[in-house]
Order: structure tokens, then sequence, then C-alpha cells
């Protein structure tokens, strides 16, 4: 019985590779899965957040400090360095023991409506 030649092993090697190739090209053409929503944790709070001279911003007017590490999330939920932002933004900020701000979250308009929605309901409950 004839057997057909056996390709090169560098010709096998690199049909091997392209098919590779193809297969994340193909990958990265699909488009990629909804996000889910984000979670945020209970301490945080809703107000209006502008970036100053760092270490300094300002929460709903008033002036805070961002502690050592703090971090900034933006509306993809990518941390952003506080140099990068100009303007203010409704955010979602936790505070650290000492007060100082140790994580924001820039929100999209319908995570704000969520926010404000618990906000309420946490006002609500405590009887405010």
């Amino acid at each position: 019985m004839l057997q057909p030649p056996r390709e090169p092993a560098p010709c096998r090697a690199r049909r091997r590779a392209l098919g590779a190739v193809a297969a994340v090209a193909l990958a990265w053409s699909l488009p990629a899965p909804a996000q889910g929503t984000r979670s945020f944790p209970e301490a945080a709070r809703p107000g209006r957040f502008a970036m100053r001279i760092f270490p300094e911003a300002t929460l709903d007017g008033e002036p805070v400090r961002l502690g050592a590490g703090t971090r900034i999330f933006d509306q993809r939920n990518m941390i952003v360095m506080p140099a990068s932002l100009s303007g203010s933004f409704d955010a979602l900020v936790e505070r650290d023991p000492a007060g100082n701000v140790s994580r924001v979250w820039l929100l999209t308009p319908e995570e704000l409506l969520a926010a404000q929605a618990r906000e309420q309901a946490r006002s609500a409950a405590s009887g405010r």
C-alpha cells in the first residue's frame, strides 16, 4: 500500500503556527461579552468628586484628601491616575479609618441612579 509522502517538519510547524494565528485573530474579531454590573461596598457613598492638585480633591464642594494608595476606577472599571482627571464626576467614594479617600468609582448614569436609590433606601431604613 502506497502512502503519501510526509511533509517536512518545518512545513508542519509553519502550518500549525498559522492555524494558531488565525484562531487568535478570530477570537479578537468576535465581540466581547457584556460586562456585568459592578458591585460596590456598602461603605461607599455617592457624591460629586473633583480632583485638584494631588493629593487634594473635593467631594460635594468640600475639600478632601486622598490617602496613600488611593485607587480611582473609571466607568469601565479601569484604574486611572489622579493626574489624568479633569472636571468633576458623579462618583461613589469610600474613606479609610483616618477619613481620607481610599477608593473612588466614577459612575455611569445608570450606576448613579442605582446609588441614589440605595442611599435613599438607607436613609429610610435608618429613620432619617
